[in-house]
């Protein structure tokens, strides 16, 4: 029988965490709007503040995916910070993508969830296909990805849609995931 991961307690979360992971909606915007302008080197002092702040973004996209966002436009916005955030530090710091391949599969069927959602609209999901073109160049968070056949068939969907903005995002992330099963790219 697998053991569940262990929680850490209040005590343990830093204060980037206790915000993040808190119920202050305003709280959270605020901490989001200021990591999307933060620069490489504050980045990176902020990632040593908090080592975990990967998962702690994480939990929050898996909020947001939870949240009936026509009802609370808040979180909405939140979703599209938290996604602005995550790119901005996968191309930024390419180490804290493997943050988001943990556990295994969470991203992804979080994504999977927010691209299924009719109630989010194509502009936020093209955001979370470039969240998933910058966090596919690292191999782990790419097999990740292609192991997701739902997340696939998604990003299948967005290839044929009329919007050429969404189209156009989706042609970048087939054309990272064009890799054989070695990793090595195709074409």
């Amino acid at each position: 029988m697998a053991s569940k991961p262990k929680r850490r307690r209040k005590e343990e979360l830093n204060e980037i965490e206790t915000i993040l992971l808190g119920d202050d909606l305003n709280q959270i915007a605020v901490m989001l709007s200021d990591l999307i302008t933060i620069k490489e080197v504050e980045l990176e002092a902020k990632v040593k503040e908090c080592p975990r702040l990967g998962v702690s973004l994480v939990t929050i996209l898996w909020k947001c995916s939870l949240q009936d966002l026509k009802q609370q436009s808040q979180w909405l916005q939140i979703l599209k910070n938290v996604v602005r955030v995550l790119i901005h530090i996968c191309d930024t710091l390419p180490s804290l993508c493997l943050q988001l391949a943990e556990p295994r599969r969470n991203f992804t069927n979080i994504a999977v969830r927010i691209l299924e959602n009719p109630k989010i609209s194509w502009e936020v999901k093209c955001f979370v296909l470039r969240l998933i073109s910058s966090i596919a160049k690292h191999h782990r968070c790419l097999e990740m990805i292609i192991e997701n056949t739902h997340l696939i068939d998604r990003i299948a969907m967005a290839l044929d849609h009329e919007d050429v903005m969404v189209a156009k995002v989706a042609l970048q992330i087939a054309d990272v995931l064009t890799v054989n099963k070695h990793g090595v790219k195709v074409g």
